[in-house]
């Protein structure tokens, strides 16, 4: 049996058993697994070359149904554990720690209504990129905002004349980050144009604009602030050289003659 298949019967599988008798009705595990393995597939993201795919999901659904997945919840998350890994192998994609899968309510969705949110978390042992961003669609590279420098000087979209580089902690530069499209949101989910696996970040952490001549980061609403030259910035218009700080990753804006 190929991989692809063994997945949809996995998926299939999340309705036999103990599943059966709790979700006769209303929303169920196999929506939720299709949309966490197509969420995979939609927001990888690349470091280096290596491609990254989301390993942290939170999974977002009304009362009545967040009462049934609580029901199950530590048997559905293995299974959609195991979804993730397989599928990671599948792919050869590159997962930065042990999927993690939560289930929340939220009070806006009705029944049979689940949005589901991906991101990055890095397991305290592994070693993980701090910094990455989405991988260019086939055939369309110009749709990303944010893109390793070399990639976008090789194919160049290194055009708009700014850059944010990602420091060490000795403050040693990392990695170079050139801005290919505005805006470009900063944050923890996969979605995100600047992805930062740093749990002190949150899932839409800032965003980077353009104001005529200008360029701004502004906070959207982040949990532990932005920082700008140490200093918390809700919104700051930026000069080459200054360091904004998310949670404990610090990224060097740069603009280029």
């Amino acid at each position: 049996m190929g991989v692809a298949k063994s997945i949809e019967r996995r998926l299939e599988g999340l309705m036999e058993g103990f599943f059966t008798k709790v979700f006769r009705s209303g929303l169920q595990p196999v929506e939720v697994g299709r949309r966490i393995l197509r969420e995979m597939a939609e927001n990888k993201t690349v470091s280096v070359n290596r491609i990254y795919a989301a390993n942290d999901f939170r999974v977002l659904m009304g009362s009545e149904d967040h009462k049934r997945f609580s029901q199950m919840a530590s048997g559905l998350q293995r299974e959609f554990s195991d979804l993730v890994i397989e599928q990671a192998k599948h792919n050869r994609w590159n997962l930065m720690g042990t999927p993690k899968i939560r289930f929340d309510q939220d009070e806006k969705l009705g029944r049979g209504e689940f949005r589901v949110e991906a991101g990055l978390s890095a397991d305290p042992e592994a070693e993980a990129p701090r910094v990455s961003t989405r991988e260019p669609r086939p055939g369309d590279a110009s749709a990303t905002a944010a893109i390793s420098a070399d990639t976008a000087a090789r194919m160049g979209l290194d055009r708009s004349g700014a850059e944010l580089v990602l420091m060490e902690e000795g403050g040693e530069p990392r990695e170079r980050i050139s801005i290919t499209r505005l805006p470009v949101v900063i944050g923890r989910l996969s979605t995100n144009d600047v992805v930062l696996s740093d749990p002190n970040v949150s899932r839409r952490h800032a965003e980077l604009r353009r104001d005529g001549q200008d360029w701004l980061i502004v906070d959207l609403g982040s949990t532990n602030g932005t920082l700008v030259n140490g200093k918390l910035a809700k919104e700051h218009k930026l000069k080459d050289g200054d360091r904004i700080s998310f949670g404990t990753s610090e990224l060097l804006f740069k603009l280029r003659s």
